[in-house]
C-alpha cells in the first residue's frame, strides 16, 4: 500500500515528480521562508544591513550579492539562486518548489512572477486532491525582464535577452533575443547597429557601476539581420 509520506518530502517536491504539499519538514521550511518574507517586507528600506542578512539566509548559499526590493515573496528560498549584481525590483513573486536561477547582472522589473509550480490539467480530481509538481526556471546573465513579466515552469531564458513588459514566457528564449507578448515570442535579435551608447556624451563609461566582467570588447556592426 502506498503511503502519503512517500509523496510529501522536500526531495520529492524538488525532483519534478508529483508530490503533495504536506509533511512536517516541508511545512517547517515553508514557515521559515514566510518569516523571512514577513520581516524583510516589514523592514523595507529602514535597515539595509538586516535586510541583506535576511536575503543571505533566505536564498540558496550559491547566491551572490544581489539587490531585492521589498515587498518580495519567495516561497522557499533554498531553491532560488540569484547571482552577483542581479537586481530584483518591487513586488517579485518566486514560487520555487523547483530550482530558480537568475544570472549575474540580470534585472527583473516590478511585479515579475517566476512560477515553477504546476498542477494536473486534464485530471481535475487529481488536481483538486492536492497533487502538484514543479519544473525549473533559468534566466541567464545580463537579461532584462520588464514589469509584470510571468515566467512559467520549465522555461529557460538565455543571456543578454530582453523580455517586454507584461509578457508571459511559456517557451525557451535563446540568447540575445527580444521577446514580447502573451505567449511571448521572439520579435528580433539584438542588433549592434541600434546600440544606445551613441546617445551618451563622448567619454561616458559604459560600465557606470564597475560590475562588468573583464573580456574582449564586442566588435562593431549588427549582431544579426532582422
Amino acid at each position: 500500500m502506498v503511503t502519503m509520506e512517500a509523496y510529501e518530502s522536500i526531495e520529492k517536491m524538488t525532483s519534478g515528480d508529483w508530490y503533495v504539499a504536506t509533511g512536517a519538514e516541508r511545512e517547517r521550511v515553508a514557515q521559515q521562508a514566510a518569516m523571512y518574507a514577513h520581516e524583510f517586507n516589514q523592514l523595507g528600506p529602514t535597515d539595509p544591513k538586516r535586510s541583506a542578512e535576511i536575503v543571505k539566509a533566505w536564498l540558496s548559499p550559491e547566491s551572490g550579492q544581489c539587490t531585492i526590493k521589498a515587498p518580495a515573496i519567495i516561497e522557499y528560498g533554498f531553491n532560488t539562486t540569484i547571482a552577483e549584481h542581479a537586481f530584483i525590483n518591487f513586488g517579485v513573486t518566486i514560487l520555487d518548489i523547483a530550482p530558480v536561477t537568475i544570472g549575474a547582472r540580470s534585472m527583473l522589473g516590478p511585479n515579475c512572477s517566476l512560477l515553477t509550480a504546476g498542477h494536473p490539467v486534464d485530471d481535475w480530481q487529481m488536481r483538486s486532491g492536492g497533487w502538484e509538481n514543479g519544473s525549473p526556471i533559468s534566466i541567464g546573465q545580463d537579461t532584462w525582464l520588464g514589469g509584470n513579466v510571468t515566467v512559467v515552469g520549465g522555461v529557460s531564458i538565455g543571456d543578454r535577452c530582453v523580455i517586454g513588459a507584461g509578457a508571459v514566457v511559456t517557451k525557451d528564449i535563446p540568447d540575445d533575443c527580444i521577446a514580447v507578448g502573451n505567449p511571448a515570442r521572439v520579435i528580433r535579435k539584438r542588433d549592434k547597429s541600434r546600440y544606445e551608447r551613441t546617445q551618451l556624451p563622448e567619454g561616458a563609461p559604459l560600465d557606470a557601476f564597475g560590475i562588468l566582467p573583464e573580456g574582449p570588447k564586442e566588435s562593431e556592426g549588427p549582431e544579426s539581420s532582422e
